[in-house]
C-alpha cells in the first residue's frame, strides 16, 4: 500500500532537485556522520552512508475511541508524538540522490528524467535503504518484508530499496535500473528531504497509488531540437504493487518533458496490470484494493499521474497533478471492502512554494479527490461506500541548519459522500489536524 507524508516513492517531486527550480541548495548534507567517523574514506570510491529520523507530534479533531485516526494523516496513526522512521542507507553514486550534492554526471537519471549535456561514460551505482518506524507499514513488500519479529509494534522494520542503477551511453542516454526500488509514480515520495515533498501530510492522489516495485526500469532520452526541450521515457517490466509474493507481469512507464530553460517540468506517469488477489495487509505489502475472481481470471487495474511543474520565478514554484485510475470487479465478495463492480478514481491537487528566506518556504496546497466506490480499502474499510473529499493544507519549512528540518502543518479535510465518515473510524465527514514534524540527517 501506499499513503503518505514526506516519505518515499521518486519522480517529479524529485525533479524538484534541479537549479532551475530553485531548490538544489536546499539538500540535506546526507552522510556527514559517517564521513567524519571514516575521514571521508568512502568518498574516494563514490560510496555514502547517510542516515535521518523523523518525529512528529500531532494532533486530529476527530478519532477514533482509542485514539487512532484516519485517512487525513495517512502514515501518522494517532495523536500525540511519534516515530516517523529511522533509516540509513548505504548507496553509490547516482544512488545517492537526493542525499548527495546535485551534480549528475549523465544527460537522464532513472525515476527522473533528462538532463541537458552529452552522452556520458558507463556507470553504475547502487542503493540498499533500511528503515524502522510507524510509516514503514506501508512501504513494505509482500514476499520480502514478511518478517513477524514486529508483527504486534506499531513501528514496522523493512528494507524497501535494494537495485542497482547502471548509465549506459546508447541512444541519446539510457539507463537501467534492476531490484527493489520506491516507485516513480505520483507527485510525492517517501523519504524525508526538502527536496522533493513540500509537506508533511501526504495526498489522496498519493494514497491510491503504489509505493514500491521489484523488477526493472529502462530510461531513454530523445534527441530533440534545443528549441523543443528534453524529452525521455521511462518504461519498465514490475511484479505489481508492492509484491514479490504473488508475481504479476505489471507494465509500469512515463513521458517526461523538460522546457529549454528547465523552468517547466511535464511528467506522465502510469501502471497498468492484473489487481486480482495483490492485497496482503498493510503490515506486509500488496494494494489497497482488495479484487478476487474465483476462478483466478485477469482483474485489470490502471493508475495514472501527470504533474505539470513551474518556477515562476526563483522564490515561487507552482505544481499541479491529475490523477486517473481503475479497477475491474472481482466476483468474491467475501466482506464490504471487497471490489465487486468495477471502479474508478480521479482527482486534482494544485500547491504552491514560496521562498520567504534562504532557509524558510511557506506552503499551501488544495485537492479534490474522488473514490466513486470506496474501491480503496482505506476507504470502505471505514464505512464509507464512495464520494468525494476535499483537503487544504498550508505548512512552513524551517531548515534550522544543513542537519535540522523543522515544519509545522495545518491541514483540513472534508467528506462528501456516501456510507459512513471518512474519519475517526467512520464517525464523521471532518477532521483537522495540526502537527510538528522534525527530521534530523546524518
Amino acid at each position: 500500500m501506499k499513503l503518505k507524508r514526506n516519505i518515499l516513492g521518486l519522480s517529479v517531486s524529485f525533479a524538484l532537485m534541479v537549479p532551475a527550480i530553485g531548490m538544489a541548495n536546499a539538500e540535506p548534507a546526507g552522510g556527514s556522520l559517517f564521513r567524519a567517523a571514516t575521514n571521508n574514506e568512502l568518498d574516494k570510491y563514490d560510496i555514502t552512508v547517510a542516515g535521518w529520523a523523523g518525529v512528529t507530534a500531532l494532533y486530529a479533531s476527530d478519532k477514533t475511541d482509542d485514539g487512532n485516526i484516519s485517512n487525513g494523516a495517512f502514515l501518522n496513526q494517532e495523536d500525540g508524538i511519534g516515530l516517523d522512521q529511522i533509516g540509513l542507507m548505504l548507496c553509490k553514486g547516482m544512488g545517492c540522490l537526493p542525499t548527495s550534492s546535485f551534480a549528475p554526471a549523465q544527460n537522464v537519471l532513472s525515476r527522473v528524467g533528462p538532463f541537458p549535456g552529452p552522452l556520458g561514460e558507463v556507470q553504475v551505482g547502487f542503493n540498499v535503504t533500511a528503515m524502522y518506524g510507524q510509516d514503514i507499514q506501508f512501504f513494505r513488500v509482500a514476499g520480502i518484508d514478511d518478517y513477524t519479529f514486529d508483527q504486534d509494534d506499531e513501528n514496522k522494520f523493512a528494507v524497501p530499496q535494494f537495485y542497482i542503477d547502471a548509465y549506459i551511453p546508447a541512444f541519446d542516454g539510457m539507463t537501467l535500473m534492476l531490484g527493489s526500488f520506491f516507485t516513480f509514480i505520483g507527485n510525492e515520495i517517501g523519504a524525508p528531504f526538502t527536496p522533493p515533498n513540500w509537506f508533511s501530510t501526504l495526498t489522496y492522489a498519493a494514497q491510491h497509488g503504489p509505493s514500491k516495485h521489484v523488477g526493472a526500469l529502462a530510461s531513454i532520452k530523445v534527441p530533440t531540437s534545443e528549441d523543443f526541450g528534453l524529452l525521455s521515457f521511462d518504461a519498465g517490466l514490475v511484479a505489481g504493487w508492492n509484491n514479490w509474493d504473488e508475481k504479476r507481469p505489471t507494465l509500469i512507464g512515463a513521458a517526461r518533458w523538460r522546457s529549454p530553460d528547465l523552468a517547466t517540468w511535464l511528467d506522465v506517469e502510469f501502471i497498468y496490470g492484473d489487481g486480482e488477489g495483490d492485497t496482503f495487509g498493510a503490515a506486509k505489502g500488496g494494494s489497497p484494493y482488495i479484487a478476487v475472481s474465483s476462478t483466478g481470471d485477469t482483474l485489470n487495474r490502471f493508475h495514472s499521474s501527470t504533474t505539470l511543474t513551474h518556477a515562476l520565478n526563483p522564490d515561487l514554484q507552482l505544481a499541479a497533478e491529475f490523477i486517473y485510475g481503475f479497477q475491474e470487479a472481482g466476483d468474491v465478495s467475501a466482506a464490504p471492502v471487497f471490489i465487486t463492480e468495477d471502479s474508478g478514481w480521479m482527482g486534482l491537487n494544485v500547491a504552491a512554494r514560496y521562498k520567504l528566506d534562504d532557509n524558510l518556504h511557506m506552503g499551501v496546497r488544495a485537492e479534490w479527490f474522488d473514490d466513486e466506490n470506496a474501491a480503496n480499502v482505506l476507504w470502505s474499510s471505514v464505512g464509507a461506500t464512495g464520494g468525494d473529499v476535499y483537503s487544504l493544507t498550508a505548512n512552513l519549512s524551517w531548515s534550522a541548519n544543513q542537519y535540522i528540518k523543522i515544519s509545522p502543518e495545518l491541514r483540513y479535510d472534508t467528506y462528501k459522500g456516501q456510507g459512513a465518515g471518512l474519519f475517526a473510524g467512520g464517525k464523521s465527514d471532518d477532521q483537522f489536524i495540526a502537527l510538528l514534524n522534525a527530521v534530523t540527517y546524518f
